[in-house]
């Protein structure tokens, strides 16, 4: 029997030509993913109970989507090998808080990258400001202790307005979805979300609060979504923009197209 957590390495035939993915037994997986790895190899996972032998099965039905997203991962790879890393920024703008920063970078002896917020709306970064990833490390940690400080209390009120109980909230940098609900009710929320503008945060937080009483996407779902969302649908539709809108410098190397272009789920409780 397989264990949770293990890989299992197959190759198998689809309609078209011979297939190699991997098996990946997850027990926090509600649901099968096909999704391709950083270096382009299929990654099959199932549920902790998923029966193994069906997985063939899927990879054929999913065969075509399978060789599309093959090639848009290895032009995104491609891609991305070609480009330099995006510019540190010279300001930050942050419309789910209406607020807007600007950068200096003072270089010391120091090993690593300090920032300091100033009076003034400045961010100070100070240390071994010629390092690339440490400045950009260290504005990403900024940028969770902002999460902290106005997203997550944001949810409690949000969720104290609605009627909804949460379990906990978490604020991490992710990057393939703008928020996720776990089964015990805790609500992850992406520091993504301070790019975009506040009618959209105040929608992903909704969506997960929903999911706290209905873990699918089911029509009973929507309908409680709209319920506390009525123009959810052009929310949605603006939100699946906002990451072509998001600043280059948030990943360490140039992104190009969606994140997740190269995962499917058969059913899913992510957004």
């Amino acid at each position: 029997m397989m264990e949770a957590g293990a890989q299992r390495r197959v190759t198998g035939e689809t309609a078209s030509s011979a297939m190699n993915y991997s098996i990946r037994r997850s027990p926090s997986a509600r649901n099968v993913w096909l999704r391709f790895s950083q270096s382009g190899d299929l990654v099959v996972v199932i549920p902790h109970r998923f029966d193994i032998r069906r997985v063939a099965d899927i990879v054929e039905a999913n065969h075509k989507w399978i060789h599309r997203a093959a090639t848009r991962v290895g032009a995104r790879r491609e891609a991305r090998e070609r480009e330099a890393p995006a510019a540190l920024p010279e300001r930050i703008v942050l419309p789910a808080l209406a607020r807007e920063w600007t950068l200096e970078y003072n270089p010391t002896d120091y090993p690593h990258v300090r920032i300091v917020e100033r009076d003034g709306d400045r961010l100070v970064l100070s240390g071994n400001t010629h390092n690339y990833e440490q400045c950009r490390d260290a504005l990403l940690r900024w940028l969770r202790r902002k999460g902290r400080q106005t997203l997550a209390p944001e949810l409690c009120d949000l969720a104290a307005r609605t009627g909804f109980s949460i379990a906990g909230i978490t604020v991490r940098t992710q990057r393939t979805r703008w928020a996720s609900c776990s089964r015990n009710g805790t609500i992850s929320l992406n520091t993504r979300l301070l790019f975009v503008p506040p009618e959209l945060v105040h929608h992903v937080m909704l969506h997960e609060l929903c999911h706290t009483k209905r873990m699918d996407h089911s029509t009973k779902f929507w309908s409680l979504v709209e319920s506390h969302d009525p123009d959810w649908r052009k929310h949605r539709k603006m939100l699946r923009a906002g990451w072509r809108s998001l600043p280059a410098w948030l990943d360490s190397r140039i992104t190009v197209g969606r994140p997740d272009e190269g995962k499917r789920s058969l059913n899913t409780c992510e957004l």
